[in-house]
Formats: structure tokens, sequence, C-alpha cells
């Protein structure tokens, strides 16, 4: 038998080994002609199957048309005829394409006699399957919809784990620097507030609720907290949806969703990594981040555990003065997360999740402008402390009529802060402290369907507890004068549902709604001889609609419309009254977006692939936390106001080495109605949110040899300028500057060794103009960008 003929032979046979185990029964398949990759994503969704690429090149093979009901073999078959390609089976549910020798019909020829083949040596390893990419499906969605039919705003950033432990560049950062659409304040490592498409409240941190969804998989991270800023080791992807997302994400989205994909455990090879890395930050004190990976099968193919743990010193360089000290700011970071993942079988997934995060600062990071450069002057240290655990338990099953998901999750989270109240020109110190308390309960269950071209249905049912405790004090250190706090318990328990149809071949509609049933029980504490009501309740049933309009004109191009609502509910707060002893409430507010928004090509695939968004908002009573006169912070609502918003994206890839990518948004806020006090003289944007801001990044891979590679990644991130809140006496800038990074990478089989440089430039902007309370006023504290940092690492795989 010939060479040619055994070939043939091999993949006749692989193909029907396969096909035997892909489910025989009929299923109405909707699959276009054209290439490959996007093909296999299409036929993966109907199919309810995993098939990847064994090479990348293959994704460019033209493959068939296939339209109406089959079995699944069947149609992989029709679909894969005459392509030279085949299937090689890697467990039940999934499979790879690979390319055999399939020979061309010939005329016959005469028989020859030849040799036996000399035995060859077993080919090399393949790489890891590349295909289906992770980032052309919208897993936020809560239906996965592939990019290309997804009809609103949507970015995902994708993280070479090898550079993940750049200083400067870990947790919420890394995200923020390749994403100009989100903007975060900086007030230090875990005590940020984010804001995305200009929806910005306040700089200042207390009992409203964010602003912006965070979520780890299927478990929320915050609700009235500020960024707990976990670190990105082992992640595979964040997906940013633009908001508000109230119909699928409930209260608190008004801006929108981050949600972090982390690697799931592999139930099948035992793995692992480890990073090392040392620091050297100009004019500042030296840091050291190390972090290890583990994933092993306990049952193979049924049960298996994957760990991270991580430690990172990141070294200060903000001097103090009066003390007479140096680099005091010095932040040490602690933590790790697992996951123990269970395939009882049946397509029934179990996960138990968890994660632990310690963040503790020394001191504050603000210095003051009529001092040397990265100075300040303070009476005492104003450390920070940030005690992070959540539990998670996920369930998913897959039935040929759709998925159901069911998570739960349970947060503990504390926050200490404490902040120098010594007032100007006076000897004794005095310290303000402030503990947050937050215990928040989050269960959701849905169940959906996935159909091609981005249709598909969801329903499902989601509740949400949040018990917040802050308690303040204030006096000579250590004798303190407690003042009051309050308590909010937040309860909502809401239904939600989303159906996408077609109206025509390429224009499809979707429609939505979230109805929810909102409590809110407050109650002041340490509270003496206030006459104040003891307990204040508040309940709302809000009905959060969502519309929106996919046309795709070509396969290539979408053109959406969508109309989305997000709200807030009210609580308690301090008031702002010149006395400590007072609470009062603060009312609830919405937020309605219109946006328009195209799409073009698909950015893992094609050289050139481009996305523009246009938007509206219109944002009523929106809540704020804010500070008074006196430094004491206290939440409000400020007034109504609007915000118009144009953001665009592009990735080019000239060459097949060379991937470049940018991104760039417009936006124009303004507080039209300002509740009294809240005016101000000039312009009245909202605050934090910058009128323009870009970002370039490059990223350059090279093959050098057989196992040597080389990564060059280069960014540059332009912040505009902005101001640090509402009203005159917070009207203060802060923005207008550049910062930038450069990564490489040398890597020989599964080592490698790292160079990494964060602000090239050692520029000194001031990007927040906020580190204490009780001085803010006084217009001179700056937070100025972590000086140059040269970072060496090694890492290992194994």
């Amino acid at each position: 038998m010939s060479g040619k003929a055994i070939n043939l032979l091999v993949a006749g046979f692989a193909v029907s080994m396969a096909a035997q185990a892909i489910a025989a029964d009929a299923i109405a398949f909707n699959i276009p002609a054209g290439r490959l990759d996007r093909a296999i994503l299409i036929f993966s969704a109907q199919a309810r199957l995993s098939i990847a690429l064994a090479d990348p090149a293959l994704g460019r093979v033209r493959v068939k048309a296939v339209r109406g009901k089959s079995d699944s073999a069947t149609a992989l078959r029709a679909m894969l005829s005459g392509s030279g390609l085949a299937i090689d089976q890697i467990d039940a549910r999934s499979f790879r394409i690979v390319k055999v020798n399939v020979p061309q019909p010939v005329r016959p020829a005469k028989p020859v006699r030849v040799k036996p083949a000399t035995p060859t040596p077993p080919p090399a390893p393949e790489q890891t399957p590349a295909a289906p990419a992770p980032e052309l499906i919208v897993t936020a969605s809560k239906r996965e919809t592939n990019l290309a039919d997804f009809p609103g705003a949507v970015s995902i950033v994708t993280f070479d784990n090898r550079f993940g432990s750049t200083p400067g560049g870990r947790g919420t950062s890394a995200i923020v620097s390749r994403l100009p659409v989100i903007s975060s304040t900086n007030l230090g490592p875990g005590r940020n507030k984010l804001f995305i498409r200009g929806v910005a409240d306040s700089s200042f941190t207390g009992p409203t609720q964010a602003t912006v969804g965070q979520y780890l998989g299927n478990a929320r991270l915050n609700y009235n907290a500020p960024d707990p800023d976990l670190e990105l080791y082992d992640i595979g992807r964040v997906e940013v949806l633009e908001g508000p997302q109230g119909t699928l994400y409930g209260a608190g989205t008004l801006g929108g969703v981050i949600r972090i994909v982390p690697n799931p455990a592999d139930l099948n090879d035992f793995s692992g990594n480890l990073r090392v890395g040392g620091s050297a930050t100009a004019s500042g004190s030296d840091s050291y981040d190390l972090a290890a990976t583990i994933n092993a099968p306990i049952f193979n193919g049924r049960v298996g555990l994957r760990t991270v743990a991580y430690r990172s010193l990141d070294g200060g360089y903000i001097n103090d003065a009066r003390r007479g000290l140096k680099a005091i700011n010095r932040t040490v970071t602690n933590g790790g997360r697992t996951s123990l993942r269970i395939n009882p079988g049946n397509r029934w997934t179990i996960e138990i999740n968890g994660a632990r995060q310690d963040i503790s600062s020394r001191d504050s990071q603000y210095s003051e402008s009529d001092l040397p450069r990265r100075t300040r002057a303070s009476a005492i240290a104003q450390p920070f402390d940030n005690d992070y655990t959540l539990a998670e338990i996920a369930v998913r099953k897959d039935w040929k009529i759709g998925s159901l998901v069911s998570s739960t999750s349970y947060i503990s989270h504390a926050l200490n802060t404490r902040f120098d109240a010594t007032p100007p020109g006076v000897a004794t110190p005095s310290l303000f402290r402030q503990n947050t308390s937050i215990m928040l309960f989050n269960h959701e269950t849905h169940f959906s369907r996935k159909r091609a071209g981005g249709k598909g249905w969801l329903i499902g049912l989601s509740l949400l507890v949040d018990n917040e405790q802050q308690t303040r004090s204030l006096g000579t250190p250590p004798a303190a004068n407690e003042l009051p706090g309050v308590e909010n318990i937040f309860v909502d328990a809401a239904a939600f549902g989303e159906l996408t149809f077609d109206i025509t071949r390429r224009l499809n509609a979707s429609i939505g709604g979230r109805l929810a049933f909102s409590t809110v029980t407050s109650q002041p504490l340490a509270l003496a001889n206030t006459g104040a009501d003891p307990l204040a309740n508040s309940n709302s049933t809000p009905f959060l609609p969502h519309f929106a309009l996919a046309w795709k004109p070509r396969d290539t191009i979408l053109l959406y419309a969508r109309y989305h609502e997000g709200f807030r509910v009210g609580g308690l707060s301090i008031a702002s009254t010149g006395s400590l002893q007072a609470v009062a409430a603060f009312a609830p507010d919405s937020i309605a977006t219109s946006e328009f928004g195209v799409r073009y090509k698909d950015p893992a695939h094609d050289r050139f692939s481009a996305s523009a968004t246009a938007s509206y908002t219109r944002w009523e009573d929106i809540q704020a936390d804010l500070i008074d006169a006196q430094g004491f912070s206290f939440s409000s609502n400020i007034g109504s106001g609007r915000i118009l918003g144009l953001s665009a994206s592009a990735v080019v890839k000239p060459i097949p080495d060379l991937k470049i990518e940018t991104s760039a948004f417009l936006n124009g806020s303004a507080l039209k109605q300002p509740a009294p006090g809240f005016e101000r003289s000039r312009n009245n944007d909202l605050p934090n949110i910058a009128r323009f801001g870009a970002a370039l990044t490059s990223t350059y891979a090279k093959a050098l040899g057989a196992d040597l590679n080389l990564t060059l990644n280069g960014s540059a991130r332009y912040v505009g300028r902005s101001n640090l809140g509402v009203g005159n006496r917070l009207d203060i800038p802060q923005g207008k500057y550049v910062d930038t990074g450069l990564d490489a990478r040398l890597g020989y089989k599964g080592f490698g060794v790292t160079l990494n440089v964060t602000n090239i430039a050692n520029i000194d902007a001031n990007r927040f103009a906020f580190g204490n309370p009780f001085t803010v006023a006084l217009r001179k504290q700056q937070t100025p960008l972590r000086p140059r940092t040269i970072r060496i690492g090694i890492d290992a795989a194994f």
C-alpha cells in the first residue's frame, strides 16, 4: 500500500473514530462557508463541543457551509470535506483539528516498486492548541456571545503572564494602563475607585455603591467598597463591558462591569510555574515580587486543583521632612487563589473557589507642592490595611437546549484607614481612624441558550445581601474619642431575562429587563444624644429595560444601537452639618445610556480590526461621597448631569510577529442641574474624568530558534486633565501626562529572563490630587507617579 493511501486511511479512521464520540442527535446547523477559525467557533457553540486547532495557520483554510438538521459527526465531516484536515479526539467532548496529507484526485499511474520507507523519529510535541482564541467569546454577556455578534461596547484584555509581575503593572493598574476608557483614583493599592465611560461620582470613598461592578469568574467582588485590587497572576483574560449593565448585573453597575477570568484547573496534566523578580526605583527603595502556580489532577479527567500564591514588596518613594524619614510609603501584598474543579460526568462541572489577599501600606503616597520633589511634612504615619477573603461554589450543567450556571459566593472585606488630622501649626498630633467592615453574600442562577449569530435567550434569579459597618475615632494617639458611625444593610432580589432574535437574515434585535426588589436598612452607630432616628428603611422596585439592534451588512462588519439603564439605592451617612454627631440619608440615583457603535473584523485573526462607539448618558440625582470643610467624609446627592462619549480602538498586525493596539476616547460631561452648594464658577465637569485620553501598545514576538524566542512589549498612555471634585472648593486640577513602559523577555523552552521598565521618562506628574482629606483644601497635595523602576526577573514553567 502506498504512503499516500496510508495517510488517507489514517485520516479516514481518525475522522470515523472521533465522529463516533460526537453526539449523534440531530442539531439545526447554520454555518456559513469561510475560514475554518470562524467556522469552528460557530460549530462549537451549536454542537456544544470544544474544538481547537493544532496549528493557528489552519484557521485560514476555507471550509464548506453546513445548513440544516444533522448529527454533529455528519455536519463536521461535511464542513471539512476536501480540506485535507482530520479530527484528533482529546476527550469525550474535546477535539482538535489537524492537517493530513490527503491526496488530490489524479489519473491512475502504473505501479512502481518502492523501497521501504526509512523510519523517522516521532514529531516534536505540538504547542498548546491556539484556537478557538478565548478573546473571541464575551463570557460577561452570560450567554458566551461571539465578539463579532455582541451589540455593545466591550474590551477584552489578554495577559502574557510572563510580564504579570511588573511593578506598577500588577492588579487593576494593568487593566487601566491598557484601556483609557477606564480611569482610577490613586490613593493607593486596595483603596481606589474605578470609573468607566466617564461615569464618575467622586474621588472619596464612603457608603455609596461603586459605579463599576467587578467579578472574578461568576463571583461578585464588590458592592459599596473600593477596588479590592486583586493581583492578576494566572489570569486568562479580562472583559470590560461598558455600562450601564443593570439588566444583567443589577444595582451598582452604572459605569459598567469588569470581569476577571482566571485560568481553570486542568483535570488531566500536572503543571506549574514560578516567577521571581527584583526591582530598583529611582530615588526610592528596592522591591521584590514572587509568585507560584501549581496545577494538579487529583483523579485524572475528573478532579483537579489549581493554586496560585504570591507576595510582593513595593518599596517606598515618598519622603517626610517633618519626621525626617525616607521612602515611607512601602506596601506589602500577600495573597493567593485556589480552585477545585470537579467533573462528575453527564456534562456537570463543579468549582469550589477561594481567594485571600492582604494589602498593608506603611504610609500614604502623596507629596506637597511647596516641598522638594516627592516630599511632604506630616506629624504621624498614615497607614492603610485591606484584608479581603472570598469563597465561592459554582455549578454548571450543559444540555442540548441550554446551559445552567449557578454561583454562590461570600466575601469578608475589612479596610482600616489612618489620616493625620493635626491642624496646621499645632504641635500635638491628632489621628483620625476609620474602620470599615463589609460582608457580602451573592447568589445567582441563570439558564441560557446560545445560537448562531448572537441569537439566544437568558433567564435568571439573583439575591444579594451586603452589610457595611463604618466606625470612626479622632484624638491624640493612643487615646481617641469615638465618633458616630453608620451601618447600611442592602438586600436586592431580582429576576432578569434577555432574548435575541432575527428580524431579517442580517438584522437581529435584543430585548430584556430586570425587575428588582431592593431594600436598605440603615442605622447610626455609637450615636448618643442626637435625637436622630435610630433606624431608617427605604424600599424600591425598579425595572431596568434593555433594547438593542445589531445589523451585519457584511460578515466582517457589525453596526449596533443599544439602550440600557442602571440604578443605585440610597442609604445613611454622616451628615455635613459642622457637627460630628449627626447623620443624614442620601437618595437613590439612576442612569440611562443610548449608544451607537460599529465593529470591523476580528482582532484575534485579522491583520486589521477596529471598533468605535458614541454614547449619550443621563444621570439623575447623582450620589457622591464627599468631604466637608473640616475634612470629614459625608454622602449626598449633588444634582443631575449628562455625559457625551466617543471611543475608538484598532488592532493592526503589519507583519506576523508584530501587533499594535491603540485606543482613545473623547468625553464631555457636565453637572447640568447641580444641587445647592455644588455649583462651580467655571466649567462644571464631573470629577476625575479627562476630556481626552489615549493608549498605544505594541508587541513583537520572534522565534530566534527551535526553542529560543524573544518578546518585546512597549506601551504609552496619555491621561488628560481632570478635576478632583465638584464645587469650587475641590476644583483642583490633576492629570495631563504621558506614562510609558517597556517589557522584554528572552525565553528558552520553559525558562525565561525578563526586563521591565516603568515610567521610562521618570516624570513627576500629579495623577491624583487627594492624599489626606484634612489638608486637601490647602491645594498643595500631589500624588506623583512611581519613579522610573527597573525590574529583572526570571520565570520557569514545568
